[in-house]
């Protein structure tokens, strides 16, 4: 049987053709990454997308770690960057990852909950050979593994053009509602979600200027989709949502 701590290496076929699927909830929460930060960990959840890992799940368990081994040749590959930086790149994400955590809230009766989860229990890179792991802690794989339904998927191509953590964040939402071409939410969930400035929260006309326009002008621009959206309001003056409609290119989220 196969332990927590085996590795999943590379896979046939490019890495930017594996799909990256997480759990709805995840697609909600904060993440905390940087646009390095999140090439690393979109590429690893890539990467465990397996029938290996699968099985791996199964006979582990839930709430259990795994490690993943990535080269900075097929990172250099999907994201158009060449060998040596994105060795670097890689080093730079597994050491900073470390200390960056998922953070989602909950309101309750007594108020606000708010959950904590650390991306990452350790990470490996060997000088001069080109590769890092990260091994995934336990309490990320309910958000990553085994999932069979409310959950978000697309291919790592799709955002390897990307330049902004916004795009990618607005994109996975978009991943979320494909059946639909309609996303609602409210404007402190999206908030939370895209991390916005702290600036933002009071302010929509600099969470449009800051975050909205350009994360809808990048993906209209490099993944072809066709967006549309508006802020909504409860009767007031205040923004209390927002609803993007989108058309997407037809090879965007073709499963």
């Amino acid at each position: 049987m196969k332990t927590a701590a085996e590795k999943l290496e590379a896979q046939d076929g490019a890495l930017s053709d594996r799909f990256v699927n997480m759990s709805n909830a995840l697609t909600r929460a904060a993440q905390g990454l940087k646009l390095i930060e999140k090439r690393l960990i979109s590429s690893a959840i890539a990467q465990s997308d397996s029938v290996e890992l699968r099985k791996l799940a199964a006979a582990l368990g839930p709430n259990q770690g795994w490690m993943v081994k990535l080269s900075a040749q097929d990172y250099a590959d999907t994201f158009g960057v060449d060998q040596p930086t994105a060795y670097v790149q890689l080093r730079e994400a597994a050491e900073s990852i470390f200390n960056k955590y998922i953070r989602t809230v909950e309101q309750t009766r007594r108020g606000e909950k708010e959950r904590k989860y650390r991306w990452v229990s350790g990470n490996t890179y060997h000088h001069g050979e080109g590769w890092v792991e990260i091994n995934f802690a336990p309490e990320v794989a309910p958000f990553l593994l085994g999932l069979r339904k409310e959950f978000t998927t697309y291919k790592l191509k799709h955002t390897a053009a990307l330049r902004s953590v916004y795009s990618w964040r607005l994109m996975e939402m978009f991943a979320q509602y494909r059946d639909t071409g309609l996303v609602r939410i409210s404007f402190d969930d999206f908030c939370h979600a895209m991390e916005a400035p702290p600036s933002c929260l009071k302010d929509f006309g600099q969470l449009r200027r800051r975050v909205i326009d350009p994360a809808v002008a990048e993906l209209t621009g490099k993944d072809g989709l066709l967006i549309e959206w508006k802020p909504t309001k409860n009767g007031g003056r205040k923004v209390t949502g927002l609803e993007f409609t989108f058309q997407p290119n037809p090879q965007l989220f073709l499963l």
